[in-house]
């Protein structure tokens, strides 16, 4: 999909699945959530990919095995790391420092994510003393630099989380991932807690950030407008497996899958009468732990046939750098925004 030298993040092959255990005494093994299933990608330099998907996809489950969090059931994470490409599950202890260095994570909720009983200056800080990067007088100039360039009040340093906004904590947490000078960055629902005005600016500030280091973001959200306006490429996952990938404008405009059609017909729309109006969505997402046999969107789709229902579709090409796991992808004419 891209040249190997401009790829600094290659997923091949990467499942999680969590173990469901009876209750009682024996604990035992009654069955496995697929909460992520085979997924595949790869992340070139300062690209921003988007992955999207509703609720309960595994797109949360997907960012954590990349920084891991979580450490994934089978497949292989094959980061780039001065000019060579290591395998992340394989690493020595100190090529492992520095993927904790190379590879961050923005969560979801600001306020969750921050130490209530740590400063700014200690919050930002701690990765530097972590890492063994930097201590002292040279740490709170690393510091004052990072949350001046997120937009943040140098004379915060002293101020403990409960004092900021929610957006000023996004910034911190945005300046605590940044501080390290990573080259991937994950952002799990960066603006979603946000209020409208604030995820603007963030967003733009993400941006900002991204030509000014270079970064290349994983950007996670339910939001289809946000991953439009942030992402390069976009990956839509639904009950843990990857159903299409393409660059923004050609899945925006022409899916190949009935399953993103849905969530773009599911994008509010204003019409001339001023009013909102959307379509809704058929059906539910499936139960992870009894899915649908053949494709597993088959109860929801639409265009379901016969083989639909037993045999399960790849992901193949459908187009330039176009994959869908549709049998009928490349005969479909889906509407998009």
């Amino acid at each position: 999909m891209a040249d190997g030298d401009n790829v600094v993040l290659d997923v091949k092959g990467l499942k999680k699945y969590f173990p469901l255990r009876s209750t009682g005494f024996r604990r035992q093994l009654v069955g496995q959530i697929k909460a992520v299933d085979d997924v595949s990608f790869q992340v070139r330099v300062g690209e921003t990919v988007g992955v999207v998907g509703e609720s309960g996809c595994g797109k949360t489950t997907l960012g954590r095995c990349v920084v891991r969090i979580y450490d994934p059931t089978a497949g292989d994470i094959l980061l780039r790391l001065g000019g060579r490409q290591v395998s992340v599950g394989k690493l020595g202890k100190q090529d492992y420092r520095e993927f904790r260095k190379s590879v961050q994570m923005v969560f979801q909720d600001p306020f969750a994510s921050l130490n209530p009983r740590m400063n700014l200056l200690q919050t930002v800080g701690e990765p530097l003393l972590v890492n063994g990067i930097a201590t002292g007088r040279d740490l709170e100039d690393r510091v004052t630099d990072v949350i001046r360039k997120v937009g943040l009040n140098v004379g915060f340093l002293r101020r403990f989380p409960h004092s900021f906004s929610g957006g000023q904590r996004q910034r911190i947490c945005i300046a605590r991932a940044l501080v390290v000078n990573p080259r991937v960055v994950v952002a799990d629902e960066p603006v979603s807690a946000l209020d409208v005005s604030i995820q603007a600016q963030i967003l733009n500030l993400l941006q900002d950030l991204q030509r000014e280091f270079g970064l290349s973001y994983i950007f996670i959200s339910h939001n289809m407008s946000v991953v439009r306006y942030m992402s390069n490429r976009i990956l839509v996952m639904y009950a843990g497996r990857l159903v299409e990938t393409a660059p923004r404008d050609d899945l925006l405009y022409a899916p190949k899958h009935p399953y993103t059609a849905m969530l773009l017909s599911a994008v509010p729309k204003v019409t001339r009468l001023g009013e909102i109006a959307r379509a809704e969505t058929l059906g539910e997402p499936p139960n992870l732990l009894a899915l649908p046999k053949g494709c597993v969107f088959n109860p929801r789709c639409p265009h379901t046939q016969d083989i639909c229902r037993t045999e399960a579709p790849t992901l193949h090409n459908v187009g330039a750098d176009h994959f869908a796991s549709c049998h009928f992808a490349e005969s479909l004419q889906l509407r998009g925004v």
